[in-house]
């Protein structure tokens, strides 16, 4: 009767912890826990040749969620420089690839994020802090996700299982983390965000991460602009052409591959520059298919008002630092795609 009575209890108490499945694992990346263990082992050893240790103050992370066969690299080299001294907390700010909305940004309902290493547990105290935070007009800044949706989405799961590793070793064990999805949004929302997340930038025991890849270029991403020649004095609307509609290019004109790279390159620029107002003029100029163009724009609204309220300043001349670029292939004709990936930080004293 005892172990019956054992047994009832171990499945009532299942059923009421809610996990998020490692719903990509098994194809974005391994679901062994030796073999997923090794690629990252393989992945750190090659991010130190370009960023070899934890930067004092790296608590602002950048870093893609492709399959780790394109993005694992450089999420190696965003999570090398991680300050892991103090954390406690993760927000992790991610774009919405599923569905579209925008009256509110959305929050995980889950208790925990499972990854073949262990389980990541959510702040339910701060999602549920954050679910009744209203903005300037009343309505809610947040609003939980539905368990599809949260399922579907891979912007947030592609970062968890490098989270588990570099902190599974630490006296404070994991940390808790906070998925943010993202979507459509204009000022007042960005505005409610930014002052709803500011207090928690000021603790040092919490960690942002923004969940970005940058150029998706390609019919298949309904973005072909081209850069013909190099630009001096910043990326102008008359500079870019669309091959979709003009597909002659001169034997002097730049790889495609090349003209990508000068318009993320020109983006990751005005994100060190630290001014949201010219990243909002450099996508409206360009368009360019950044998916995490939206968290990033908060993250820097952010570090605008961080600066006003008179807290320690970013550190340097640059607020994003970036260690590393890539594409998941070269892009030669108009019928060619890729998606570019680059690893980065913001330092803060």
């Amino acid at each position: 009767m005892k172990v019956l009575d054992y047994k009832l209890l171990k499945v009532h108490t299942q059923e009421k912890m809610s996990i998020r499945p490692a719903s990509h694992a098994g194809t974005w990346y391994p679901n062994s826990t030796v073999k997923l263990g090794s690629q990252l082992e393989g992945f750190f050893k090659q991010a130190h040749n370009v960023s070899s240790k934890p930067i004092k103050g790296a608590r602002i992370l950048i870093g893609p969620h492709a399959g780790f066969a394109y993005s694992g690299a450089r999420l190696a080299e965003t999570f090398t420089v991680w300050d892991t001294s103090k954390v406690k907390r993760v927000f992790i700010l991610g774009p919405s690839h599923h569905v579209y909305f925008k009256s509110s940004a959305l929050v995980s309902r889950y208790e925990y994020y499972e990854t073949p290493f262990g389980k990541l547990p959510v702040d339910v105290e701060v999602t549920k802090q954050l679910t009744g935070t209203e903005g300037s007009k009343g309505s809610r800044v947040f609003k939980y996700m539905s368990e599809d949706v949260d399922d579907d989405e891979h912007s947030f799961e592609m970062h968890t299982p490098f989270i588990y590793y570099k902190s599974k070793h630490l006296p404070q064990g994991v940390p808790l983390i906070i998925p943010i999805m993202i979507s459509g949004m204009g000022d007042r929302l960005s505005t409610d965000i930014v002052d709803a997340l500011l207090p928690y930038l000021d603790d040092e025991e919490n960690t942002f991460i923004i969940s970005s890849d940058f150029c998706h270029w390609g019919s298949r991403f309904g973005y072909t602009k081209y850069l013909p020649q190099k630009s001096t004095k910043g990326i102008q609307e008359d500079d870019l052409i669309n091959l979709r509609q003009s597909t002659k290019m001169k034997s002097t004109d730049l790889p495609i591959y090349q003209s990508i790279e000068l318009l993320d390159r020109e983006a990751m620029n005005i994100a060190s520059a630290g001014s949201y107002s010219l990243w909002q003029q450099y996508i409206s100029v360009t368009s360019n298919t950044i998916c995490g163009q939206k968290p990033i724009g908060i993250i820097l609204r952010l570090l605008e008002e961080y600066e006003k309220s008179g807290q320690s300043i970013v550190t340097g001349s640059k607020v994003f630092n970036w260690i590393n670029y890539s594409q998941s292939s070269e892009v030669h004709k108009y019928h060619d795609s890729s998606v570019s990936y680059a690893s980065g930080y913001v330092q803060l004293t």
